[in-house]
């Protein structure tokens, strides 16, 4: 397999330039898909002291029996889960000309207000399924820790979808779709028959093969029995059959994953290696691209090749809670563009890149002028 593993953006600068224009000169073009199918109301605390996770660890270890009390900022409460998350990711980059379909929890019966007010001008329509998860994400200078309310994940079933959705809606909108946007299945315990059932539908519709944009987050899946992971290895050959499938870890994930298949990945961060682990998971995984990001950089593998970019890293983010979903949302959106694997790790690193700094999603004006920056070597901390 052809590799390319920049580890500098000089190395690189040409086709950085080339991926700026063309953002820049893109015609716009009203892409429809849908989003789903998680749904978590976050609450938000920043530690203070300690304030990062390599120094909390051992105090919390040394405090095992006792008790402990740490100082932190609590910062509310925000609607959250990787699909929301992704789909107003998306929605943000395409300034909202972007025609998207989300189906998750986010009430029992109907919307509840807090995602009425966060996707409701964003996203076209809006399907509930369940109540919302909840989580408590505690932030840290160098990551964070989402302690996680999970009981409602397990009532995102294909039956419940038909239900609330309708056959035939359902039908109309995948007929329509470009790209699907398939995340958390980490946390959804049923999510593995949403996936195969749409791909099946999709074929049954006489949707063209490849023509829709299949883009897989597994969403910190540890928790996960091996036997439901070797059952979701099984199912992601019928979704590629139909699919253009893209299925994304980040580098903690793509570890775990490789144990599946033997391979011994852990601890080894470098890009040389991230590139090799997703060449091995590539090897080993029936999808057309598998892409991994590390904080510092990412990596896509298809049958075309495989490379590794660095990208803009931020040292003190803003924000953490959600680089994953606008990394993923970058990939997207460049996977539709018809982008190649380089467009597609730029576009993901300039998404997460941006929103770390800012707080806030990117457009597409957001990423070329983050680009510009990079070229110039002057990212700025904030922007």
């Amino acid at each position: 397999m052809h590799t390319q593993v920049f580890k500098e953006l000089t190395e690189f600068s040409e086709q950085v330039a080339q991926f700026q224009k063309a953002i820049s000169e893109r015609e716009p073009v009203l892409h429809k898909g849908i989003c789903g199918f998680d749904g978590f109301i976050d609450t938000f605390i920043t530690m203070k002291q300690p304030s990062t996770m390599a120094e909390f660890g051992p105090k919390v270890a040394a405090a095992a029996g006792i008790a402990a009390s740490y100082e932190v900022e609590h910062k509310g409460d925000k609607f959250g889960g990787n699909g929301p998350l992704i789909a107003s990711a998306l929605s943000d980059i395409y300034s909202n000309e972007i025609d998207i379909s989300y189906i998750g929890a986010m009430g029992a019966d109907e919307v509840l207000p807090i995602y009425e007010e966060a996707l409701g001008k964003k996203i076209r329509e809006l399907h509930t399924l369940a109540e919302p998860a909840h989580s408590d994400c505690l932030e840290f200078e160098d990551g964070k820790v989402m302690l996680s309310d999970m009981r409602s994940c397990g009532k995102i079933t294909w039956e419940r979808l038909i239900e609330k959705v309708g056959a035939d809606k359902l039908a109309e909108t995948l007929k329509a779709s470009r790209f699907i946007g398939a995340v958390n299945w980490g946390k959804l315990p049923h999510v593995g028959e949403i996936w195969t059932n749409l791909s099946k539908q999709l074929a049954e519709l006489g949707v063209p093969k490849k023509h829709v944009a299949f883009f897989m987050d597994l969403a910190e899946f540890e928790q996960r029995p091996t036997a439901d992971r070797d059952a979701l290895l099984k199912l992601l050959p019928g979704i590629t059959e139909q699919c253009h499938t893209l299925l994304s870890f980040n580098l903690k994930e793509a570890w775990q994953m490789a144990d599946s298949f033997d391979g011994d990945f852990h601890g080894k961060k470098d890009p040389d290696s991230v590139a090799e682990l997703a060449i091995f998971l590539k090897a080993n995984i029936d999808v057309d691209r598998v892409i991994i990001h590390p904080n510092d950089g990412a990596a896509c593998a298809s049958d075309d090749g495989c490379t590794y970019v660095p990208g803009p890293y931020c040292q003190k983010p803003l924000i953490s809670t959600g680089a994953g979903d606008n990394f993923g949302a970058g990939c997207i959106a460049a996977c539709i563009e018809g982008f190649d694997n380089l467009g597609i790790l730029l576009a993901g690193n300039c998404a997460s890149g941006h929103y770390v700094r800012s707080g806030r999603s990117a457009s597409f004006k957001d990423m070329s002028k983050l680009l510009g920056y990079w070229l110039d070597g002057d990212v700025p901390e904030r922007i």
